[in-house]
């Protein structure tokens, strides 16, 4: 099957560009029709190399130094890693890997957990049970990644990012910045210059580690990585550190990276390659192949609900209790019905997150949106929280999700969630 494409103006270039014509997540339902969800054959052994159903934009810098033409056949690659957020997009990767006839050991999902380390909150409490839930009951291997801190410690920096773990073969292994030591050390004269009162001091080393980095304030709103910081160095750059360093993957070793991204998101992605080179390819300097494989970039979502229907698959709960993404719950993008679920669901009290982004705007004086703070723009919103599924409210709200759980059982008929066609808005795209 191939994706129909259309000629539109490009902005970036000032001429028209091929774009897939694609079905938006906003208009699809429960009715359009399936294109790309339904089964396929095995294809791994075969020598099959994977085209791009769309040939790749060669329009920008980036386009051009990351191109190829097709990826190598998929069992020639090391390693396939299914970057998973728990998020049906990935569920349905990691499906239809399996049904394309990927042994589960050549397979690693990887998660980027995006509050570890901080008192503050930002995710789902189900999201680390259901992805665990997920390794156990298919018995593929999940490795965790992290930013110490995690999104609170880069809300709040001066200084040096914080150091990148993860698990590898070996154990925890911690990547130290270059800065984090410097860093590290000019806090604790900061510290000693307030108790001595020694003033002089104490502003310039504030200006040595504001040199290093200074943020103070949330990501923003927008497509830009450098300004959107949260994805950058929450998930691309942890997941680049790990490549680099882990034991099985900085050297000798072919790897495929398997993301989640759809065309039907946003405009933004539906100019993404299907196929390319990782940033961290390095075939020359440490005979390390990494590519990127965007396995269902043309799937509408009905496709992609398609493709869990037919494993009979529970989707993350979230799904089930209203919300039409699994992003972070505290995601920078949240319409206010989604604040209002995130209040309802997990509370409002000093320690809960809703509550948690308040004290920050004041803090920090800045707000997540550019008009109003948080309670007011979540004043007048309508909850959308269906609490028809007693068992994926109790998952949800009490971060729980049991490996027996992950399949429905013989006899009971799969559902589409209630959040399953409610369009793109509130998340990253």
């Amino acid at each position: 099957m191939t994706t129909e494409i259309r000629m539109q103006f490009d902005f970036d270039t000032g001429g028209l560009v091929e774009t897939p014509d694609v079905i938006r997540d906003r208009d699809c339902t429960i009715d359009t029709p399936v294109k790309y969800g339904g089964p396929v054959e095995s294809i791994y052994g075969q020598n099959v190399e994977i085209m791009p159903k769309i040939k790749g934009r060669t329009v920008t810098e980036h386009d051009r130094a990351h191109y190829m033409e097709k990826l190598l056949p998929l069992e020639t690659y090391t390693k396939i890693i299914v970057l998973f957020s728990s998020g049906k997009d990935s569920l349905a990767s990691l499906l239809h890997l399996l049904e394309l006839g990927v042994p589960k050991e050549k397979i690693e999902l990887w998660h980027h957990i995006i509050d570890r380390g901080s008192d503050k909150k930002m995710d789902h409490k189900v999201t680390i049970p259901y992805t665990e839930a997920v390794s156990k009951a298919f018995g593929i291997p999940l490795k965790y990644s992290w930013r110490e801190g995690g999104f609170w410690s880069e809300v709040y920096r001066r200084g040096s990012t914080a150091p990148v773990r993860f698990e590898d073969e070996e154990g925890i292994q911690t990547v130290e910045p270059k800065a984090w030591h410097r860093s590290e050390e000019l806090k604790e004269m900061m510290q000693q210059a307030e108790l001595e009162d020694n003033l002089d001091l104490l502003e310039k080393c504030r200006k040595e580690l504001d040199a290093i980095g200074y943020r103070m304030k949330f990501p923003a709103k927008g497509a830009d990585l450098s300004t959107r910081y949260c994805s950058a160095y929450l998930k691309i750059m942890v997941g680049s550190t790990v490549i680099a360093h882990s034991a099985s993957t900085k050297r000798n070793c072919k790897l495929l990276i398997i993301s989640g991204e759809r065309r039907g998101e946003s405009n933004n992605r539906s100019r993404y390659n299907e196929i390319e080179k990782h940033g961290m390819n390095a075939e020359i300097k440490n005979n390390r192949t990494v590519h990127v494989w965007r396995s269902v970039i043309d799937w509408s979502l009905r496709d992609v609900w398609e493709k869990i229907r037919r494993f009979r698959i529970n989707p993350n709960p979230v799904y089930a209790v209203g919300f039409n993404r699994c992003s972070c719950a505290g995601c920078l993008f949240n319409q206010p019905s989604h604040w209002l679920a995130v209040k309802e669901l997990y509370g409002s009290g000093k320690d809960d997150i809703f509550q948690q982004f308040v004290d920050a705007e004041k803090e920090l004086e800045f707000t997540l949106d550019h008009h109003v703070d948080l309670p007011t723009y979540v004043r007048d919103a309508t909850s959308f929280v269906d609490r028809s599924n007693q068992r994926a409210l109790e998952q949800v709200m009490n971060g729980e999700f049991r490996p027996d759980e992950v399949f429905v059982p013989e006899g009971q008929t799969w559902q589409f969630p209630s959040g399953a066609f409610r369009g793109s808005e509130g998340g990253p795209c």
